[in-house]
């Protein structure tokens, strides 16, 4: 890869867990969800809350998932994200999770930056500040790096 990729040490803990001891997979949106938290907050010094100052956010529009291993309880576990196309208004972030040397999760997620319209209730699309753009850009994968999930 050419592109820098922000990661994190995971460990699966109990409550991330189904009765059968498994990761149940909404439990992952949720561990995907900090994760962004903190690359936001780590790479642009902006978390959910300070965007909002700015009257920006970037909502998630499209997600995909491949769940290729289960996870368990107890699991040191590493997970990454980075940008797999940075567009005009919208991010495709990727992500993956990897267990040692076994990739446990891959997803692509979808987000377009918004601000909302007069009203205060509907949302119109901006275009990425260059402020922002150009702290992500070295985040974004090259078009032929872009992770391929299964069909």
């Amino acid at each position: 890869m050419t592109h820098q990729v922000y990661e994190q040490k995971l460990r699966i803990r109990f409550s991330h867990c189904d009765p059968a001891g498994i990761v149940y997979h909404p439990q992952y949106y949720l561990i995907l969800n900090q994760l962004m938290e903190d690359f936001l907050l780590d790479v642009l010094g902006l978390g959910f809350i300070e965007i909002e100052k700015y009257h920006m956010g970037f909502p998630v529009v499209g997600i995909r998932t491949d769940f290729t291993a289960p996870g368990k309880v107890g699991d040191e576990c590493v997970a990454r994200i980075w940008i797999d196309h940075l567009g005009k208004s919208s991010m495709r972030f990727a992500f993956t999770i990897h267990c040692g040397d076994e990739l446990r999760l891959q997803c692509v997620e979808t987000s377009v930056c918004v601000r909302r319209g007069p009203d205060g209730q509907h949302f119109q699309k901006l275009a990425i500040p260059e402020e922002i753009r150009a702290k992500l850009l070295p985040y974004t994968a090259a078009p032929d790096e872009v992770l391929q999930l299964r069909a």
